[in-house]
């Protein structure tokens, strides 16, 4: 028999930047599986995640094999890829895998049509790509394994394979004559034999150690670990919320044989990246979690690295992830994301696992550490209304933690996409393209459309814009260019929050001018904009030559919160007088001795202390200094907000002078964003690395 080549691809669109830049462990899993499970036959396998080269080597190198994750995000271009191979061979063994399909993950029987019609569903989704011989609806190591068995018992023959409509276990194709479902029996997950102690994942080779991810550390992406697979929870907006199979596990010695290989390769690369991410579900919800802390620290001790840990925080046992990052030096990311504070939506999602009480002692601890707590929301979930979503708004801001609001997606292969849920909740959907998820191939223009949900039976189309307007509001305050501000609005018992409707209400009104206002207006429009009645309107759109261009220039389909958050901090002298013009004219303030100097002079120092409204201009970088005087050293009130604030009333001067050096290191890293134009690279940028303010701080000292 010939040489067995086999194409493992994870596509990520990389037009105007790239949606994930981490090494993708989950091909790498199947490679190492299929590695070593396989006998007896000569293979080659590669693993590829760029576009242009995965083309390249179905012309070039010709696969036998090419099997493609299925993500919201790439389930286009990987539909794209198994056309290409067919075109070249029809006898190429083309198979897709992962969440975006009706079945969803952990599904176990698709054959009962039941209340969703999931049958029916998962048969238009495969009628719709003719080039798919199969979707492995069960875990994608054993899966791909059974086919790859199949094909060879078949003499690496599709006609053999599917001749008589042959089912094969883990898999769903079409029948012959195109008019039904033929699938598979469920296959078991690797690991499912005794508990998570046991370590039965252990059984798969890891591909860092043996190699196979090699190509992938060399600084271009984030090295990705997963330590379990599973989730016992049932979040009915996720699409893992389906999987009711326990969690399975590797071995602590296998994870820290991978760090140590990973760390060295790292440390060796003054271009590598200093963060990991840890793909698990729920990362710190066993004690084997913390024992693997133990070992990552070292490798940290010796080489420095990681810098940071980018996980998500489990749903239950949150004080495990606690003692992790308290291991690790601090560098682990400890979030909140609660979808939403209304009790009724919580219940009915599936999502409500502890306490208000519980919540604020989590987020105490979070502070302890230094931490900023940020919680992710979600609109427009069930039973959400618009006086809830601002009621949960307000809860998170009053307890310093900062919310992000996102607009729910509905997955098909989540509950929230069925149809059950849909008609349950009065959910209306339109369609959007996913932010940079574009690109032409082989001549072949390609988008990812998602559909999202805009209304509810309790959240209408009106109320879920304007909730969606306030999110650009709330994303905007939420910068740290504003934190300063924030301080000074605690220490005067003024509500964040009554600060952010203010703003709102001041920039819906027609009267008020300027460019903040235009922002805001833009924002507002393009959010509607956006929005298709359906998925073949959002492409015929988009496909339009004038529209493809503006594409490219990322003027439409961009991630609108980051665009126009970076738009509004390129005027942050106006927001800065905005919001302190709110302050003085729309709030209650209590009577506070020497108010207008603390005001004036705080607005002052932010006004003269930030230079990102110059950041593009040319003379930025002539050293500029510039003395200036305060009636209130609000200043030295931040480094020390614990004394009165009344204390710190008194004339100061300091001097203000721009670090070019500092301005020069930023437009370095901006350009290696590579946008379309700077400002765009900007939004990339915050959307990246946050609002590091002291990039963009001016150089200051005291004089008198």
């Amino acid at each position: 028999m010939k040489n067995l080549k086999i194409l493992l691809c994870d596509p990520r669109h990389s037009t105007i930047g790239a949606h994930s830049n981490y090494v993708p462990i989950g091909i790498g899993y199947i490679g190492s599986y299929i590695k070593e499970e396989i006998k007896n036959i000569d293979k080659e396998i590669i693993l590829s995640i760029e576009p242009d080269e995965i083309f390249d080597l179905l012309k070039n190198w010709k696969p036998d094999i090419v099997a493609s994750s299925n993500y919201i995000w790439n389930a286009s271009i990987s539909n794209l890829i198994c056309e290409e191979a067919k075109k070249i061979d029809p006898n190429t063994l083309c198979i897709l895998g992962g969440p975006e399909f009706p079945a969803g993950t952990g599904q176990r029987n698709i054959l009962n049509t039941g209340r969703d019609s999931t049958y029916d569903k998962c048969f238009d989704y495969l009628l719709k790509r003719p080039s798919v011989d199969y979707f492995a609806w069960s875990d994608g190591e054993v899966v791909v394994l059974e086919i790859i068995e199949q094909f060879i018992k078949n003499n690496l023959s599709i006609n053999e394979l599917k001749k008589d409509d042959k089912a094969i276990d883990g898999c769903a194709s079409i029948s012959l004559d195109k008019k039904k479902l033929v699938v598979g029996k469920y296959l078991s997950r690797i690991g499912m034999q005794g508990s998570v102690k046991s370590a039965g994942r252990d059984i798969i080779l890891s591909p860092y150690t043996t190699g196979l991810l090699d190509k992938f550390l060399d600084g271009r992406c984030i090295p990705a670990f997963e330590t379990a697979r599973g989730c016992p929870f049932m979040c009915t907006f996720c699409d893992q919320g389906l999987d009711s199979s326990k969690i399975v596990a590797f071995s602590s010695k296998r994870l820290m044989e991978e760090f140590w290989y990973v760390g060295e390769k790292m440390h060796k690369n003054k271009n590598a990246s200093q963060n990991v991410a840890i793909f698990d579900s729920n990362w710190g919800i066993f004690e084997k979690d913390v024992e693997l802390s133990s070992y990552i620290l070292e490798v940290m001790n010796k080489y420095d690295w990681p810098k940071y840990i980018k996980c998500l925080t489990p749903k239950s046992n949150r004080e495990n992830l606690l003692k992790i990052n308290d291991t690790l030096k601090n560098r682990v990311q400890v979030g909140l994301s609660m979808q939403s504070m209304n009790l009724e939506t919580l219940s009915d999602i599936e999502r409500k696992n502890w306490t208000t009480k519980e919540y604020l002692d989590f987020i105490g601890e979070i502070k302890k550490r230094g931490k900023g707590a940020a919680s992710e929301m979600i609109i427009p979930l069930p039973k959400e209304t618009k006086q809830s979503y601002l009621d949960g708004v307000r809860f998170l801001l009053d307890n310093h933690v900062q919310p992000g609001t996102y607009t729910l997606m509905m997955l098909c292969g989540a509950e929230l996409g069925r149809d059950a849920s849909i008609k349950k909740y009065g959910m209306k959907g339109k369609w959007r393209i996913l932010p940079k998820q574009f690109g032409e191939y082989n001549g072949k223009k390609t988008l990812e459309i998602e559909q999202v949900c805009i209304e509810t039976n309790t959240m209408s189309h009106e109320d879920y814009l304007e909730c969606r307007n306030f999110s650009f509001v709330l994303r905007m305050m939420s910068s740290q260019f504003f934190l300063p501000i924030n301080k000074l609005a605690r220490q005067l018992n003024i509500s964040w929050m009554d600060i952010a409707l203010n703003l709102t209400e001041v920039l819906k009104d027609k009267k008020f001018k300027g460019k903040l206002k235009e922002v805001f207006d833009a924002f507002c429009k393009e959010s509607e904009e956006e929005l298709f009645e359906t998925k073949e309107e959002a492409e015929s759109f988009y496909l339009k030559e004038e529209n493809y261009k503006k594409l490219l220039k990322g003027e439409i389909g961009d991630n609108l919160l980051g665009k126009y958050s970076a738009l509004a901090l390129l005027n942050v002298h106006e927001v800065i007088s905005t919001i302190f013009y709110i302050i003085r004219n729309k709030i209650n303030l209590k009577d506070y001795p020497n108010i207008n100097k603390i005001l004036d002079s705080s607005e002052k120092w932010l006004k003269n202390i930030y230079v990102i409204e110059k950041i593009f201009d040319e003379e930025i970088n002539e050293s500029q200094k510039k003395n200036i005087k305060f009636d209130f050293d609000f200043r030295s009130w931040l480094k020390d907000e614990s004394q009165p604030i009344e204390n710190f009333v008194k004339t100061c001067e300091y001097e203000f002078s721009t670090d070019t050096d500092k301005v020069s290191t930023f437009m370095r890293e901006l350009n290696a964003l590579k946008a379309a134009t700077p400002r765009i690279a900007l939004g990339r940028y915050f959307l990246l690395y946050g609002e590091k303010t002291h990039v963009f701080e001016k150089n200051w000292s005291r004089v008198n």
